[in-house]
């Protein structure tokens, strides 16, 4: 068995470490480029949507370098990502690729369920070095997101365009190869701290954005032309409202934090509408009432709870007085015509907080 699996923010560090710990052989996805995109849109339905499309893209070139196992997650409710493992499958195999698709349903809280079907794709591995796996892998997603969090605020005030960045690449890589926890904790601390050391300058008006939306978009810096780092050049510090460790925590556990998405929604949206139209609307609210100065929502083109949710978010905009500006994705999407609408809206922010002081 030689298995691969989509690309998202740091799930390719965590399940590399986690298959090679049970000693599964892995064929890594390539970095996403135009190639990926470009086998993608040219194989998929034309209204499918853009993380479908670069999915399929990713798979098809990881097939071709000789991977003949798949691994993907499914899913419930009125969100069309439940059941893109199974349009991939059907147009892989029309394409003639050999291959088995694992679809993995999320566990929604039941874990012993969950390990139970996992395991039963991987007959003949023990429980504990799976175990050890799984949990070092987790322990990864946790440190990879402590890092990008550090890079958005420091990459703001960095005092060489593109420092704080080269560093943050080098750490990220030295966090995939750690060997251990505590190997994993001292490459997470000094990341950090070289980040800070680098990052001095001070802007006149500081300007701080939360980025809302679906979570694919908000995680793979590809598909949302990496917004985040142009918004940290134009000295914008940037929180990201979703992250792989939270999408996880709320998979595998029931959390409080779905009471705590409607109690701030609540007015707005009452009820969830799929994918995390309802996580979008409530950190529209949230970020807004911690005085940030704006709030941009990204979202696949033809994404109907986000569709639904940037209706929404314009009415918080305006009953709360916080600019808020939607970007929707495809294949067709411009980079000079999104970067100067960034521009603008940053320029926009400044002069409405200047007024203030």
């Amino acid at each position: 068995m030689k298995i691969t699996y989509p690309h998202m923010g740091p799930l390719n560090i965590a399940l590399k470490t986690m298959f090679s710990g049970i000693g599964v052989d892995i064929i890594e996805p390539p970095p996403i480029t135009n190639r990926t995109l470009s086998l993608g849109v040219k194989y998929s339905p034309e209204f499918a949507c853009l993380p479908l499309k670069i999915n399929l893209g990713n798979f098809i070139e990881t097939l071709e370098k000789g991977a003949d196992t798949i691994i993907m997650l499914g899913g419930v409710g009125p969100c069309r990502f439940g059941y893109y493992g199974e349009v991939q499958r059907e147009i892989l195999k029309d394409l003639g690729f050999d291959f088995k698709m694992i679809i993995v349903e999320p566990p929604h809280g039941r874990l012993a369920d969950f390990f139970k079907e996992l395991s039963e794709e991987f007959p003949g591995i023990g429980w504990q070095p799976a175990l050890k796996s799984l949990i070092f892998a987790i322990q990864k997603i946790f440190a990879a997101d402590k890092l990008e969090k550090q890079l958005l605020n420091y990459r703001a005030h960095e005092n060489e365009t593109g420092l704080v960045t080269k560093i943050y690449d080098e750490y990220t890589k030295l966090l995939d190869e750690s060997q251990n926890k505590k190997e994993l904790d001292e490459v997470l601390h000094e990341g950090i701290l070289k980040m800070k050391h680098n990052a001095n300058r001070i802007n006149d008006i500081q300007i701080k954005v939360a980025v809302v939306g679906e979570i694919y978009l908000l995680l793979e810096a590809f598909s949302n032309m990496n917004i985040c780092k142009a918004l940290n050049e134009l000295g914008v510090e940037v929180t990201k409202t979703e992250y792989l460790s939270d999408y996880l925590k709320n998979s595998a556990f029931k959390l409080p934090q779905k009471l705590e998405f409607k109690k701030n929604a609540k007015g707005y949206l009452e009820r969830d509408i799929g994918g995390h139209g309802l996580n979008t609307v409530a950190n529209t609210v949230k970020y807004a009432k911690k005085g940030y100065d704006g709030i941009i929502q990204v979202f696949p083109f033809t994404c109907t709870p986000e569709i639904v949710a940037q209706g929404i978010i314009a009415k918080i905009g305006r009953d709360m007085n916080i600019p808020v500006m939607s970007l929707s994705y495809d294949e067709n999407t411009g980079q000079a015509g999104y970067q100067t609408r960034l521009e603008a809206f940053v320029d926009l922010l400044a002069r409405k907080k200047m007024k203030k002081i």
